[in-house]
């Protein structure tokens, strides 16, 4: 359950470290991105307003006696002119992205007057030839002087808000300027872009915070779990034989059950490291080990404690109960065949220790090492 817990508030602090470092380089890209989305759109509204001033510029043996008109009449040549003329914005209108396309002229200093519109005849949003507005700078500037100008986005009472880019339409026979286009991008539709790049990088930086915090996690957890693993054996190290030791002992004090630990060494270990070479008791150590984890059902608590020394820890057992286990072991090892050792049958010492509660790890250490002790004594009398 410690261990669970440990993980679980490992990878949350991993999370949400992890989480804090993408965001700063998100919130910059992100901030960066409506910079960029913003002079992208500018450029693409004066691109439009040059290309429909261009063109009008060109057709402007039409276009300029309807711009100085003072009304159409219905069914006149001009009015059929100023109909195919709003046809030509409309249809560029639906092929771009632009929230209006207009052509306006000077009237003073702060009102222009509308003449082409792209927007539907009839519709709420058209503007009829004819009708004012009011003026800002940068259109009159573009009036006045002929240059094109663009705006940031600006908030208008009766249009919202919105960025605007302007191109002069010029009479190249006499280079006059007869009026403007006008293109408008709102904010509905900034906010759209916005709201898109958000979202891929939203979506792109949550991917990688977690693909980041797991790998993390899985080193971190993997370099903690093999930090408490005998390289030759694969048991838990004497690290790890402490720390479970530690957690069996506060599981035994909340259920009040005993358990007992079991400390052993291999019987003649030098002896065999000496006749055999000490890559054969490496063998001996691995087969050993895996006697204990099959005697013990687990390897989760069996530990290789130091040197030819291991211990397996006996959970919810008594000293009594753990004498059938203590047998099992010793069969195990002595059913381990080892070519390199010419038929040498292998056994062990077995030292074990009852805890119970006022018993300290240590003490309990201690206890199942005297006994191991007295049980290598015994064993050396049985084979002289």
């Amino acid at each position: 359950m410690q261990t669970k817990i440990w993980k679980r508030n490992l990878f949350l602090v991993l999370l949400l470290a992890v989480g804090l470092c993408v965001s700063i380089p998100v919130r910059f890209l992100y901030n960066r991105n409506k910079t960029l989305l913003l002079t992208q759109t500018q450029e693409k509204a004066l691109n439009i307003a040059s290309t429909v001033a261009a063109f009008l510029s060109y057709d402007i043996e039409r276009y300029r006696p309807i711009s100085e008109a003072e009304s159409l009449t219905t069914a006149s040549k001009l009015e059929q002119d100023y109909q195919k003329l709003n046809a030509v914005l409309r249809e560029i209108k639906s092929k771009s992205d632009a929230t209006f396309i207009y052509t306006s002229k000077y009237l003073d200093d702060e009102t222009s007057v509308f003449v082409l519109d792209g927007e539907e005849i009839g519709t709420v949003l058209f503007s009829p030839f004819g009708s004012r507005d009011a003026m800002d700078e940068h259109e009159l500037r573009t009036l006045k002087s002929g240059e094109t100008t663009v705006t940031d986005l600006g908030e208008d009472s009766v249009w919202g808000t919105y960025l605007s880019a302007y191109a002069p339409i010029i009479d190249q026979r006499d280079q006059h300027i007869v009026g403007l286009v006008g293109v408008d991008y709102s904010k509905d539709f900034l906010k759209e872009q916005y709201s898109n790049f958000a979202w891929v990088l939203n979506t792109t930086s949550a991917l990688f915070t977690l693909a980041l915090t797991f790998a993390l996690y899985i080193l971190i957890v993997t370099i903690h779990d093999r930090s408490g693993i005998d390289d030759l054996t694969k048991l838990g190290n004497k690290r790890a034989f402490i720390k479970t030791l530690r957690i069996v002992q506060y599981e035994a004090k909340k259920r009040n059950q005993n358990f007992v630990l079991c400390l052993l060494d291999v019987d003649e270990f030098k002896t065999i490291n000496d006749t055999y070479g000490h890559p054969v008791g490496d063998i001996v150590l691995k087969h050993f080990g895996r006697a204990l984890v099959k005697a013990a059902n687990t390897s989760k608590v069996c530990f290789r404690y130091g040197g030819d020394e291991f211990a397996v820890i006996l959970t919810a057992t008594t000293l009594l109960q753990a004498q059938a286990v203590k047998e099992t072991i010793q069969e195990e090892i002595a059913s381990i065949t080892i070519p390199e050792l010419k038929g040498r049958v292998l056994s062990a010492s077995i030292g074990m220790a009852e805890w119970f509660p006022g018993i300290t790890v240590e003490t309990l250490i201690d206890l199942s090492d005297k006994d191991l002790y007295i049980q290598k004594e015994i064993r050396k009398k049985e084979v002289h």
